[in-house]
């Protein structure tokens, strides 16, 4: 039965996306956050690099591309639904328990990983559920963030590089091997919801069938192991399952046999999904309280013991991409040499994974690592490149990377120290406890085994103790047994497995050497034999007897050593069969011919069984002169005929042959020995002869030899001191330089006969130097300066060098720039005066700044005498007039200003007046200004004079008040102006109220009237209809048109009188407004065939039913005084002018001749036209005064014939 995930009815819930982007982020961010569906409700935290001393405006950048509420995440704060977080400048951000928490930012040079910290505090906290994406950025932030998430089982999202800004995040997160999307950014979104809507909605442990279907599960395992070579089959099924379903979530399935045929059709998806079971998740120095007790107590243990040339062995079992092994390497070779200890390090990283093994054998990581490495071990065992960080050749060195799987290939032995940390737990149990048999075997007594913190022992405690339960260390007690539980020699040899087309059987190929070729090549060998031959086994080896390939089953023939792990074939065979094998190589290899033993009794044949053994010399396939041999067992019916022989030590045959072939060997040797002893003898009397000559050469050459050394020990002596001093003076000077060059001032160094010993590259703006000219006398060179230069100079220099001290003098050069020219003395250490130094300052930015600055006193002091306003200055602390102008003297009636001179500031106010400058004095103190203040003073006389005051406070460079400046301006006359005016207003405004009650007395009294005159004639023209003749119909037309158009316009002049009384501004959407006009006027809009177009208005604060007076008349009069010879169209639209709205309506009627432009808003102003337009002339007028109510203004711009534009500016509020 198909194994489903149930349906359920639950809602959604909102999920947290975090999102890492830095250089090229923001357009990303944009298009993101476009494609999002309006119905997304997730909260989504958007990590950046940020400068701390710049202020993002991501918020106000992105707020137009979402609906979602966009926020700075503050400390403590919890995340909430449909939200965007944004990181502070100055911090980083984790979250923990679903509320952010901030962290200070690292200080200094140290690199900052902000998309990492917060990635794994997510991890760690939502741990399948969590979410990571990487977007545009450069570096590799983010990197390690992912591992912690694709780690807890969460999905990851990467932008595609190519679409990408900057690839650096991208393809760093790409290297990795775990994302599981790399899409366009436009395309996230529906991924991120479909994914959502299958995941967590439908919890993964949820579904019908509780053994998973094991059928389809097996299946799709069985099709990884022949894409891959991968076998899971031992993984345990809850692990796989749930990364299974993972997988087929992303593929969009529904079901493992929907998954089951799409990996069949998609095979590329298998290497993906092996990719998702091993998933390298490591780090240097993962579970940093492992590492601080190995480097503490564990490593400086197994270091102590080593003797010198000793090799030191460590196995790392799945080693991922080699960070773990990196961190081994580098605490072990931190504490070698610690103890100073001359030994060697071998170190096996092994892992399933070619891919993961090809980045731990480069070495190169991103540069995210450094924040989880110590600064010390990151400057001393990586080099900095363009890639990231590489680690050193000589840590490198130690370490051989190879592809080995634990429980199929042999272990590696005499190992010190085993580390195989989060491999058992993803293991069935069985396959956990085999896997610790394999560990225990290749482990030395008291060696080490570290595991993961969540994996134990099982049933292997009598093996080990227990160095830190809570670490899982531990210590091997007993000594190193026969492996057990193990597979046979064919599946647990150090090969390739792989299954010929023609037969099932086994290849095994030797893993040290690269033999493509060759391996064809015995294949077609050994396929003409085995035509001969069936039921066989057979091994290719060298003359060393080492095992180059082999086919077929050899538990019956061999087995592996007890210790270590060899591939030479007489270390696999029992004592008889090796002495045969070895006695029928040495035939073969003698004869060059093939040698048969039949009718042999092996290991466990049954008693019709027995076996045909096959020695062939060959050429050796690679070409060089040594001889290669097949060895083939082959099975065959025994003979009764035909005694078998039984291959045991006591078998005298085997004996006597083995013997036989021992005397053969041993006569060869003894030949080729006595051969190589004569050669031996006479090459040593030339030696011997040769040797006693170099020793007498070497007498005298040892004491010359003496000699030398105790010259060389104290040339080295003085040489090492003289370089010390050079490489002294050598920093002094260059810092000498580069204060001279730094401070951009020509400077000249003389000695005490004027010639020049040194100068800086800012001298020659005044003379022409050369380095050839360093020797020369001053006296020789111009200079850019006058004639009077040469004398002068030369004058100065001896003056100083006579009498010491220091001459300053402003020169100008030819080109007028002012310079000080500095002469003053040169000392040596002893205090002696050496010579002369010159130097020549530009200060021609100082005398301009005396210039302006003299120059605004002037202007200042003119503009404070003559300005006819009162400005005192006056003491702060005693109120005491310090200085005044005369126009204060003069309109406060003194004499002089001498005369205002310290008077309190505060007695010139009238008595009345005074109690409130009194107060004002109380805010003068307080505040720092203060404008406008309306007060009376006292002339001298005692006349009153109305003033406008201004007040600042002048503070000197400790912010302590020094003056106060008091500005009083006369407002004499502008008190009658007000006065005047004040007056006229109220006349005005009883004027206007008159005005509109007589408006509206005159259409009342108007309308009776009119009335009663349109009344009767309508009952003439109904009573008198058949009397009344044509004309006299015509003329009673006339009347009711004429009392129509009078009504209109004593309602237009009605309406006009009351435009804004009786209303109160509030915020209106002109956008709205314009609607309802339209609306209103849908009808004429229909008849005329008008199209009315509408751009993005603005809201403002007005009268609402005036503002909607405007656009009515407006609009209506574009349609009103449209062509005849075309449709109207009209355009209505808006744009921003400072704290105005400038709005446009736009029409292509008959248009406005300009000289009737300035008319049009007079009341009852019509311009004349060839044809008749209805209407009272009083529309305009009516826009005119709403414009004003509003304070704004109104224009037209308009050709005859191609219609009018209307502009009117509203203020926003």
């Amino acid at each position: 039965m198909e194994s489903t995930f149930t349906s359920y009815a639950e809602p959604l819930k909102p999920q947290i996306i975090a999102i890492g982007a830095s250089a090229g982020g923001l357009e990303t961010l944009q298009n993101f956050f476009r494609n999002l569906p309006k119905s997304d409700i997730n909260a989504y935290v958007i990590i950046q690099h940020l400068s701390p001393n710049f202020e993002s405006m991501m918020a106000e950048l992105l707020e137009k591309f979402t609906h979602l509420t966009i926020k700075k995440i503050e400390d403590k704060e919890c995340i909430k639904p449909k939200h965007i977080y944004l990181i502070p400048p100055q911090n980083n951000a984790e979250i923990i328990n679903g509320c952010f928490k901030l962290l200070a930012k690292p200080k200094g040079n140290t690199m900052n990983f902000p998309i990492d910290i917060f990635f794994n505090s997510l991890a760690k906290y939502k741990k399948e559920k969590a979410i990571g994406i990487i977007l545009s950025g450069t570096g590799s932030d983010g990197t390690r963030g992912l591992k912690s998430i694709k780690e807890g089982e969460g999905l990851i999202m990467v932008q595609d590089p190519e679409e990408a800004k900057f690839d650096g995040m991208p393809r760093s997160a790409i290297k990795t091997g775990l994302a599981d999307f790399i899409l366009p950014v436009d395309q996230m979104g529906q991924e991120l919801r479909h994914f959502i809507q299958n995941s967590f909605a439908n919890p993964l442990l949820k579904y019908q069938e509780v053994e998973y279907d094991k059928e389809a599960i097996k299946e799709i395992l069985h099709l990884v192991d022949q894409k891959t070579h991968l076998d899971f089959s031992n993984y345990k099924y809850a692990t796989l399952s749930r990364r299974l379903i993972r997988r087929f979530q992303v593929c969009k399935c529904k079901s493992f046999h929907e998954y089951l045929n799409y990996v069949e059709e998609n095979q590329e998806e298998l290497h993906l999904l092996a990719r998702e079971f091993l998933i390298g998740v490591t780090e240097f120095f993962r579970d940093e309280e492992v590492w601080v007790k190995l480097q503490d107590e564990i490593i400086p243990m197994v270091v102590a013991k080593l003797k010198p040339q000793d090799t030191l062995k460590i196995w790392d079992i799945a080693c991922s991409t080699g960070e773990e092994t990196y961190s081994i390497a580098m605490l072990i070779n931190e504490e070698i040499e610690h103890q100073e200890k001359d030994v060697k390090v071998k170190i096996f990283a092994t892992d399933v994974s070619q891919e993961f093994l090809n980045i731990a054998s480069t070495g190169v990581y991103p540069e995210s690592i450094a924040a989880g490495i110590d600064p010390y071990l990151l400057n001393k065992y990586f080099t900095h490149t363009h890639q990231g960080y590489r680690v050193i050749e000589k840590i490198r060195n130690h370490i051989i990377f190879s592809q080995h799987n634990l429980l199929k290939n042999p272990p590696f032995g005499q190992m010190e120290m085993v580390f195989c940390r989060n491999l058992l737990i993803y293991f069935q149990n069985k396959i956990q406890n085999q896997s610790l048999d394999i560990i225990h075997y290749c482990l030395n007594k008291e060696g080490f085994l570290i595991l993961g913190t969540s994996e134990t022992l099982h049933s292997h405690n009598e093996h080990f103790k227990y160095v830190d339960r809570k670490l899982r260390i531990f210590q091997n007690q007993n000594p190193t047994g026969r492996l057990q539980n193990t597979p046979d020699l064919r599946n647990n040899t150090q090969k390739m497995i792989k299954t010929t087309p023609k037969s099932d059987t086994s290849i095994i190929q030797h893993s040290t050497r690269n033999k493509t070729k060759n391996n064809l090549q015995f294949l077609d060998l050994f396929n003409e034999l085995i035509l001969e031959q069936f039921n066989s086994a057979a091994v290719y080896i060298d003359d060393e007897f080492t095992i180059l390939q082999g086919i077929g089953d050899f538990k019956r023939y061999a087995q592996l050593p007890k210790k270590g792990f060899s591939v030479n074939l007489l270390d696999m065979l029992n004592d008889s069969l090796k002495k045969l094998i070895k006695s029928g190589v040495y035939k073969a290899r003698k004869t060059r011919e093939m040698q048969l033993f039949s009718q042999l009794k092996v290991g466990d044949l049954t008693e019709d069984k027995t076996v045909k053994l096959i020695i062939k010399p060959i050429e050796n396939l690679e070409g060089n002169s040594s001889t290669h041999f097949i060895i083939c067992f082959a099975e065959e019916e025994f003979d009764k005929n035909q005694k078998a022989t039984r291959i045991e030590v006591s078998n005298q045959t085997v004996e006597q042959e083995y013997i036989k072939q021992l005397e053969e060997e041993l006569k060869d040797v003894k030949l080729e020995l006595q051969t190589s002893l004569s050669n031996l003898e006479i090459s040593n009397e030339e030696l011997q002869a040769a040797n006693e000559e170099l020793l007498a050469s070497n007498e005298e050459l040892q004491s010359t030899n003496e000699e030398l050394q105790s010259v060389n020990e104290e040339i080295n002596t003085v040489n090492a001191e003289n370089l010390q001093r050079v490489d002294d003076l050598e920093q002094l000077n260059s810092d000498m330089n580069n204060l001279l060059e730094s401070t951009n001032i020509g400077t000249i160094f003389l000695d005490k006969e004027l010639c020049i010993r040194k100068f800086t590259p800012a001298i020659n703006k005044h003379f022409n130097f050369i380095e050839g000219d360093i020797g020369r006398p001053i006296h020789h060179f111009t200079g850019a300066f006058n004639k009077r230069f040469k004398n002068r100079i030369v004058e100065k220099c001896k003056h100083v060098l006579k009498n010491g001290g220091v001459i300053e003098k402003k020169i100008l050069t030819q080109d007028e720039t002012n310079y000080l020219q500095r002469v003053s003395p040169f000392f040596d250490s002893n205090g002696n005066k050496n010579g002369v130094v010159i130097t020549y300052i530009n200060i021609e930015s100082l005398e301009e700044a005396k210039r302006k600055l003299m120059l605004s006193e002037k202007r200042f002091k003119s503009f404070y005498e003559e300005d006819p306003v009162m400005h005192f200055s006056v003491d702060p602390v005693t109120s005491k007039i310090i200085h005044c102008n005369q126009e204060a003297a003069e309109t406060l009636e003194y004499a002089s200003k001498e005369e205002l001179k310290n008077i309190n500031f505060f007695n010139l106010y009238k008595n009345k007046q005074q109690l409130k400058a009194l107060k004002f004095e109380k805010l003068f103190k307080e505040e720092s200004q203060l404008k406008n203040v309306e007060l009376e003073i006292c002339s001298k006389t005692g006349k009153t004079i109305p003033i406008m005051l201004n007040f600042t406070v002048e503070y000197d460079e400790f912010d302590k008040p020094i003056l106060n400046r008091f500005t009083c301006i006369d407002i004499t006359e502008l008190k009658k102006t007000q006065k005047a005016l004040s007056k006229q207003k109220k006349n005005l405004e009883r004027t206007n109220k008159d005005l509109e009650q007589f408006v509206s007395i005159c259409s009342h009294d108007l309308q009776e009237p009119l009335a009663t005159i349109k009344f009767a004639s309508d009952v003439i023209n109904k009573v008198y209809a058949k009397e009344l003749d044509e004309k006299a119909k015509t003329y009673i037309t006339y009347i009711d048109q004429a009392c129509d158009r009078l009504s209109e316009q004593i309602k237009a002049l009605l309406e006009h009188s009351r435009i804004g009384r009786n209303s109160e501004k509030k915020l209106i959407d002109t956008q709205e407004l314009v609607e309802i006009v339209k609306y209103d006027l849908s009808k004429r809009i229909k008849e005329t065939k008008a199209k009315v177009f509408v751009g993005d208005l603005p809201k403002i604060k007005g009268y609402e039913v005036e503002l909607r007076l405007l656009f009515q008349n407006l609009l209506s009069n574009a349609i009103k005084y449209k062509d005849k010879n075309r449709d109207p169209e009209i355009r209505i639209s808006s744009y921003q002018d400072g704290k105005y709205h400038v709005f446009s309506i736009t029409d292509n009627g008959i248009g406005i001749p300009k000289e009737n432009q300035k008319q049009i808003f007079d009341i009852f102003n019509r311009v004349p036209t060839e044809e008749k337009y209805e209407g009272t002339g009083v529309g305009l007028a009516h826009v005119e005064k709403i414009i004003s109510l509003h304070k704004g203004s109104i224009w037209v711009d308009s050709q005859p014939g191609a219609g009018s534009t209307f502009y009117f500016k509203l203020k926003e509020k």
